[in-house]
């Protein structure tokens, strides 16, 4: 349970990669500095050289997160290190992994292995793709594993926290409340390591003395211009900024924060003139464009081909099917017959000498689709071939249906469940094939609007009723409640509605699910009222796991959460004060919104609030308000939802 390289999958792969590439901690990347640095005392005292591998405290935070996150997360870290736990912290940047094509891998395959995890809660953390991954597998190894890993939160940020986290909240370091809410970066990373090292030193296997501090270097060697931008150090950036001709003052303020290359790429223009002090305008905007330049031509470098794919555009009605080699005979067959459907397929091409040349070598065919289809078997359940492919389209934000010809939820790795539970599957296992294929083209070509031909509702309900997020369609016969349910992933859209068209917005939410895009509507026992006097103060929602969390926050944690808002026009609806502040909500948040009419009104409606008709008048409406027109132009809805669902 200590993590490590992904050395379960080497074998398989015929992998002989060097050793080390979790271990290069602290002690590794400070022997060749001090090699030019001077110390400040005498030299480290020897130790017991550490196995390598063994790195089993996890640092769970958001990459995407702004620059003076970020730097308190570098503090914690820093002073952790310094703390006896230099070589028990597993943290990417100083894993020198950030810039890697399996970058996004090795972090879910680390959180898979850890004994201990801290994470670093924010609002950002909750609306950002990898950290709520390695939340969702912590959170399922808590409760499956053999020895499920200790976990510590610490709110950096005030945000709504799921209810799933419940457990672990007695203890949590809180950063948000009291005179500590005001306190510096430092004194707040401080009180953490002083909160949780009396727990922290019961888990390390190493208890490495703290080195002594480096002094920078003082001259300038223009290394720099052959390392990454991301691994800069504070006298790399120091050296590009004197190359630059930045004014002396300017560049001690960089050097004061600690500015790195990994800080240095959160910076903002904003940032600089409000934490580093830089008031010169032409000085932030000559930095960032250097910097923007730097990394344009990072991306053209050959090690940098899995940006490059990153960039490149999907095509419409392909698939990619992901499968284990034992499988070739099930792919074959299953390509076949998606060709007969004149459905564009691709596949691996080669195996290669190890995992990253295996990605290499097939990522350009898994960018240029814009669906991946995973066949999941007993083969598939435990390959490395389809575990890295899976995690590869998922950083490139592909949409991933798996084809369940096989119940193996049990045997999934945390990451696999965590990543293919929340997106749809068919299954095939227990339906016919000819059924489970018709699903397959629905979700793949979803229904478009053809002249002089009204599809039937039950067709699109038979289609919808096929298509199920897996933890769904696994979970019965499995036995266990998986989290999170539905109503807990990061919905794609948002409805609102007034409670009088209830059972249509159902069916709006159940056919947007069925084409992949997950949705969040108020659809419960409690109402929102027979008038336009709003009810969501009266009651929280009735299910069990929302017991606490009242609509209101439900709501905005949602809104916020959300890529598109759909709002349900009727006369009531624009007569509601909580529709009202829904689109106020949507306005102020800079979400788009698509308005469908489920009952017929003069565009735009007339007897709406100013601010609604306001928001409304510039927006074109999609007529749903008969059935003939809901089965015609529902397509309308989809396409208009992906268009603003589009990266």
């Amino acid at each position: 349970n200590e993590v490590s390289q992904p050395s379960d999958d080497v074998e398989k792969l015929k992998v002989a990669e060097p050793q080390g590439g979790t271990d290069s901690g602290f002690h590794e990347s400070t022997k060749s500095a001090m090699k030019t640095e001077k110390t400040l005392g005498p030299p480290p005292t020897s130790h017991k050289k550490r196995k390598p591998g063994k790195k089993g405290i996890y640092f769970s935070y958001c990459p995407e997160a702004a620059y003076l996150e970020k730097k308190f997360v570098v503090e914690t870290v820093r002073q952790l290190k310094e703390n006896n736990l230099s070589e028990d912290i597993w943290f990417d940047k100083d894993e020198k992994n950030i810039d890697a094509p399996t970058w996004f891998t090795q972090r879910l395959e680390a959180v898979e292995k850890c004994r201990a995890a801290i994470l670093i809660l924010s609002d950002s953390y909750f609306q950002c793709t990898m950290s709520l991954y390695e939340g969702k597998v912590l959170l399922d190894r808590t409760r499956s594993a053999s020895k499920p890993p200790q976990l510590f939160l610490v709110l950096y940020s005030p945000t709504d926290i799921p209810p799933q986290y419940a457990p672990f909240l007695d203890n949590i370091v809180d950063l948000t409340s009291g005179k500590i809410a005001k306190s510096s970066l430092a004194e707040k990373s401080s009180m953490v390591v002083g909160s949780l090292s009396v727990f922290l030193e019961k888990l390390s296997t190493a208890m490495v003395p703290a080195l002594p501090p480096l002094v920078a270097e003082t001259e300038f060697t223009g290394q720099y211009k052959k390392t990454k931008l991301c691994h800069w150090t504070v006298n790399d950036v120091q050296e590009w900024l004197a190359a630059m001709k930045v004014r002396e003052f300017f560049c001690q303020a960089f050097a004061e924060n600690g500015i790195d290359g990994f800080l240095l790429m959160a910076l903002t223009e904003q940032d600089m003139l409000t934490y580093l002090s830089i008031e010169s305008r032409i000085v932030r905007k000559k930095i960032l464009s250097e910097m923007l330049q730097i990394l344009d031509n990072e991306q053209k470098m050959r090690e940098s081909w899995h940006l490059r794919v990153r960039a490149k555009r999907p095509r419409a009605d392909t698939v990619y099917l992901v499968y284990d080699p034992a499988d070739v005979r099930l792919a074959q067959n299953m390509k076949a017959d998606l060709l007969k459907k004149n459905i564009q397929v691709e596949t691996h091409d080669k195996l290669g000498q190890s995992k990253e040349e295996f990605l290499q070598i097939n990522a350009p065919r898994i960018a240029g689709c814009k669906n991946i289809l995973v066949l999941l078997t007993e083969a598939a359940a435990s390959s490395p071939f389809v575990f890295n492919e899976v995690l590869f389209a998922e950083w490139l934000d592909r949409t991933i249906v798996t084809a369940l010809f096989k119940n193996v939820w049990l045997k999934l790795r945390p990451a696999m469940k965590a990543i293919l539970g929340d997106n749809p599957g068919i299954d095939f296992e227990t339906k016919m094939y000819a059924d489970g294929m018709d699903v397959l083209e629905h979700q793949v070509r979803p229904l478009r609007k053809v002249a002089g031909i009204v599809l039937e509702q039950a067709y699109l309900n038979r289609m919808a009723e096929g298509l199920k997020p897996l933890q769904v369609l696994a979970a019965p016969q499995s036995g266990q409640i998986v989290w999170p349910l539905t109503e807990y992933l990061e919905p794609k859209v948002f409805i609102s509605y007034q409670w009088d068209t209830q059972a249509r917005v159902d069916d709006i939410r159940t056919m947007l699910e069925s084409s992949g895009v997950t949705c969040w509507a108020d659809i419960s026992p409690v109402t929102r009222g027979h008038s336009s006097m709003s009810s969501r103060n009266a009651a929280p929602l009735s299910r069990p796991e929302t017991s606490d969390e009242p609509i209101t926050s439900q709501i905005q944690r949602n809104m916020r959460a959300c890529s598109v808002v759909i709002c349900c026009i009727t006369p009531k609806y624009i007569q509601s004060d909580n529709c009202s502040k829904d689109l106020t909500l949507a306005e102020t948040l800079h979400k788009p919104i698509v308005p469908i009419m489920l009952r017929f009104l003069p565009w735009p409606p007339e007897g709406a609030p100013t601010a609604v008709r306001k928001i409304l008048a510039r927006l074109s409406a999609v007529d749903l308000s008969t059935d003939k027109l809901f089965k015609q132009n529902f397509y309308q809805v989809l396409e208009r939802v992906k268009k603003h669902l589009q990266p």
